[in-house]
């Protein structure tokens, strides 16, 4: 023996007691680490490699004690002792196969399907050690020398081998998950394990057992010069550094998860801080809308408070035009020209703002370009606008807020004309002048406070022509009074003196004659408040329900909001009513549609829930609204009874579907199609599709649509 063995041999004890302790180290290290929340499925497959590691380590110190008992007085442990530890060296095996087939097993079965294989291999192992005790009938302390090694070679080999495979699973999963150190850690874990259980477990002690005979550990102290101990030792110390180092996955694992959360916390206060921002953006406009439409209100209260004054007519005018100037930012002059009823002549009846002039263009010049733009204005019919650049433009007064041809011309307008029309004939003309430079912008909301303005002075006018001629008939009627006064008096003396005479007592007898009735009813038949009380409640419903008919006529979602918002409003209002679980879906584009589009596909809509509610007898209805540039379509289901859509729609029209012909007949308006699937009880399909050939709007996306 060369003196590197000797030395080791003399040392068994510290090699013991080193190689327990690498062993002990590790189940420690694992059991706290198994203790930690993760998404790996090797957190909590360590559990039983950590009780390997633990049961291990004390198999290793047993043996550690036995050898010092030994070397100091010469003590033999006892068949109990040794029964021991063998006991703990299995169950340490068969932890080690169990953390194997957790780790590659990840099925949720039940606990004995999943270890059903270490149930197996157990009882081989005692069925090998009933037959070596039957046939071999070898001595108690032999036997449980034979037991151990068997141990080793069915126990701890394919339990090292599973593991190191697990180890080498898992590994991979690291890499997946961007930890390639880890899995380098895993690597060496599954080398240490390896070498250990192979390599460890062959060379047991020297029994009559094959292949013990021949392959022990004195064997492999004489091939490789150190104890089995040592060697098994050094792979728990391999084992237990690598594993770990592997454990700080874990950390890192945290380390991301709350980087992770703290992302999602910035993105979440960016993303309340940006609503915040659109919120007080969203104030901010609606305060200025807010402010626009007082300012617009306030300005047509004062007209319409001028317009209806006891005053003349030229007066009357003469202050609107003032205000309307003053009011308004784009003009600092106007005029007002009307046409004579009876020589159908024009003329200026009143102006303001061209006395002087605040660019290049000379007071009477911009004078006479207004009357020109105003007498063209009358002529034509025809709203007008000039540029700066000496362009007009005409357009139709009820499409100036569509089109806008005045706004998007290249050149600003710096002079605009609206015709005044009463009872659908034009009798004049507004115009509005600034600056020929064009320095302030005509824009949308004075524009249409303009056509506004021109409607009412339209209307004035017709008023104030109307005022004149009630002005003359009642002169006209004050002078025949006078004719009939005289011959109205002599009538009411012989009426009154009749009246007096006859018909007041007559009057004065009925009056007694109820008021007696009166007493007689009040003391033989009460009126009972209960009577009036129930006629009260039938009030309040029936104008609930009044309520309740006008908004499903015509529910103010579908104009202010479109079709989208207008159809989750309806939807729960009749799932409320119904008590039929419907389901809205959306897909697509979300967008605003042209009008008519969203007032027809809303009514074939509550056409199709109204059918449903009083005749399918159904549980549950699903819509889906599918919103595509070119086509829109909406599919509405249902489980109830179902019809034969060919008899419904083929019976004599007072007895057919209403509802079915409303929905075809809205479809065909916009040149869709419909089509109805359905039979006896297998529920309804309706699917209507309508071509899109307008532009839509976009609106914001919602975050969650249903019912």
């Amino acid at each position: 023996m060369n003196p590197i063995s000797a030395f080791f041999v003399r040392n068994i004890i510290v090699v013991f007691f080193f190689s327990g302790l690498a062993f002990f180290i590790m189940g420690v290290a694992l059991a706290l680490a198994s203790r930690q929340t993760s998404e790996f499925r090797f957190a909590q497959a360590i559990r039983p490699l950590a009780a390997f590691g633990i049961l291990h380590g004390i198999h290793e110190w047993v043996e550690m004690f036995q050898k010092i008992s030994t070397l100091t007085s010469g003590y033999a442990p006892t068949v109990g002792q040794e029964v021991g530890r063998l006991a703990i060296l299995v169950v340490s095996f068969l932890m080690l196969m169990a953390f194997g087939i957790l780790l590659l097993n990840p099925q949720r079965i039940g606990d004995w399907q999943r270890y059903s294989p270490i149930w197996g291999i157990v009882g081989l192992w005692a069925l090998g050690l009933l037959i070596i005790a039957v046939v071999l009938k070898p001595p108690l302390g032999e036997l449980v020398a034979q037991a151990d090694g068997l141990a080793r070679y069915s126990l701890g080999i394919p339990g090292a081998l599973l593991g190191t495979w697990a180890l080498m699973e898992q590994q991979r999963t690291f890499r997946e998950h961007d930890m390639p150190q880890f899995g380098r850690d895993l690597v060496w874990c599954a080398t240490g394990l390896f070498l250990y259980g192979v390599v460890g477990q062959i060379f047991v002690r020297h029994t009559s057992l094959m292949p013990s005979i021949i392959i022990n550990s004195t064997l492999f102290l004489q091939w490789f010069g150190i104890p089995v101990q040592l060697f098994r030792g050094v792979m728990a110390a391999i084992l237990t550094f690598a594993m770990i180092r592997a454990l700080r996955a874990f950390e890192l694992e945290n380390r991301r998860r709350l980087e992770a959360a703290n992302q999602a916390k910035l993105a979440a206060q960016a993303a309340a801080l940006e609503t915040e921002r659109r919120i007080s953006q969203g104030m901010e406009r609606l305060y200025e809308e807010l402010q626009l439409t007082a300012h617009e209100l306030s300005l047509l209260l004062d007209l319409s408070n001028i317009l209806a004054a006891s005053i003349s007519l030229k007066d009357r005018l003469q202050n609107v035009l003032e205000k309307i100037v003053h009011s308004l930012n784009f003009s600092d002059a106007g005029m007002i020209l009307l046409s004579t009823q009876a020589t159908g002549t024009l003329e200026v009846r009143v102006s303001t703002g061209f006395s002087t002039s605040q660019d290049f263009t000379k007071p009477e010049e911009r004078y006479n370009m207004a009357r020109d733009l105003g007498e063209q204005c009358i002529a034509k019919a025809m709203a007008m606008c000039r540029h700066t650049d000496n362009a007009i433009i005409e357009f139709l007064l009820e499409e100036a807020l569509e089109t806008q041809l005045c706004r998007q011309h290249e050149s600003p307008v710096f002079m605009i004309s609206l015709p005044l029309t009463a009872q659908q004939r034009i009798i004049g003309s507004l115009v509005l002048v600034q600056p020929k430079t064009g320095e302030k912008l005509i824009i949308y909301d004075e524009l249409k406070l303009m056509v506004g303005i021109a409607e009412r002075i339209g209307l004035s006018i017709e008023n104030a022509t109307l005022y004149q001629e009630v002005k003359e008939r009642e002169r006209m009627l004050a002078e025949l009074l006078h004719e009939v006064v005289g011959a109205q008096e002599a009538e009411r003396k012989r009426i009154a003196r009749e009246l007096h005479d006859a018909t007041g007592q007559s009057l004065t007898a009925i009056a007694l004659g109820l008021r007696g009735i009166e007493a007689l009813v009040t003391n033989n038949s009460p009126v009972k408040v209960e009577h009036i009380r129930e006629l009260k409640s039938f009030g309040t419903n029936a104008l609930g329900e009044l309520r309740q008919l006008i908004s499903d006529l015509r529910p103010p979602q579908l104009d202010d909001l479109g079709l989208v918002a207008a159809l989750q409003w309806y939807i729960k209002a009749f799932e409320k009513r119904s008590s039929i679980h419907t389901e809205f879906v959306v897909e697509g584009e979300r967008a605003r549609l042209p009008s008519e589009y969203e007032t027809v596909l809303f009514r074939i809509t509550q056409e199709a829930l109204t059918n449903i509610a009083k005749h399918a007898n159904a549980t549950y209805t699903s819509i889906t609204l599918e919103m595509y540039p070119t086509q829109i379509q909406v599919t509405i289901k249902d489980n109830g009874h179902g019809f034969e859509p060919k008899e419904a729609l083929g019976k004599p029209r007072e007895h057919s579907g209403w509802g079915l012909l409303g929905i075809r007949e809205r479809t065909s308006l916009l040149g869709g199609q419909y089509k109805i699937d359905s039979s006896p009880g297998q529920g309804t399909c309706i699917q209507v599709s309508i071509p899109l050939i307008m532009e839509t709007k976009d609106v914001e996306e919602n975050t969650t649509i249903t019912g």
